[in-house]
């Protein structure tokens, strides 16, 4: 073998030996065709070139095995995965809330507490999360529209971590079918199993105007919804100064001394 033979092996093997794993077995056999090709001459050495092209043949296969192995790691797998069994994850787009009105009537209250609060209007549903003040999630009438709901209902867990989602059919039944539930946490929707035994209900008041025990409490100017949630010494609920969506508001408000704590929804 000449040395410009001896280097195109020595670097073959130097590849091989980085890039690509073989059996004990595997090795053995290619080390010993390259070293019978390495003591024929070049002229009639058919092992030499049987060993090469053996091993450019094994590289190749084993190269695209380790390709495809990387390529579809760990998190890949997971990604590649039907998402049947998780659901779909929607997502947050408020685009369309700054031309949005609140329409015949006030957004409701579906669930609070001292972190999230979650709301029905014409915007669909959405979450907010007081801590971070920011909107998190939001399930849109448009959207559901492709889960055969046309007119959304929707109710909240007693633990504030789903959201069951019904198509009102203007039926005179009490009951509504939840056909669907979402997941807050991971802002996943999926086909519901079976029916909530129970979900939260808010406190509902006496209207604004004409109530004696919370008018003390509410700024009358306000747009004001009549469905509160108790948390600790005080109650959560909704209002805005006018019918433009954008300036919806959240409102926690202490029974002690009628002090607020007030977060703009979509600003």
């Amino acid at each position: 073998m000449n040395k410009s033979d001896k280097k195109i092996s020595e670097k073959v093997k130097s590849y091989l030996d980085k890039n690509v794993e073989f059996t004990t077995e595997e090795s053995e056999k290619i080390q010993m065709k390259l070293q019978q090709g390495i003591h024929k001459s070049r002229n009639f050495n058919p092992f030499y070139w049987t060993a090469l092209a053996s091993a450019a043949a094994i590289f190749l296969i084993l190269s695209i095995s380790f390709l495809n192995g990387s390529l579809l790691g760990p998190e890949n797998e997971l990604a590649g995965q039907s998402s049947d069994s998780e659901g779909e994850e929607l997502s947050v787009d408020l685009s369309d809330i700054a031309k949005m009105n609140i329409g015949a009537e006030m957004p409701r209250l579906l669930y609070a507490d001292d972190k999230i609060a979650v709301m029905n209007g014409t915007f669909g549903v959405i979450v907010y999360n007081m801590h971070d003040s920011l909107v998190t999630n939001r399930i849109s009438y448009e959207h559901m529209k492709s889960y055969d709901i046309s007119m959304m209902v929707a109710a909240v867990s007693q633990d504030g971590t789903t959201i069951y989602i019904g198509n009102d059919d203007m039926s005179f039944s009490n009951e509504i079918p939840f056909t669907h539930q979402y997941n807050i946490s991971t802002r996943t929707i999926k086909e519901n199993s079976e029916q909530p035994s129970e979900f939260f209900m808010p406190i509902n008041i006496e209207p604004p105007g004409i109530n004696e025990e919370y008018d003390k409490y509410f700024d009358l100017q306000y747009l004001l919804d009549n469905k509160i949630v108790e948390v600790d010494n005080s109650f959560i609920y909704l209002r805005s100064i006018d019918w433009n969506m954008k300036n919806l508001q959240i409102v926690i408000c202490q029974y002690e001394d009628g002090e607020s704590i007030v977060f703009d929804v979509f600003k």
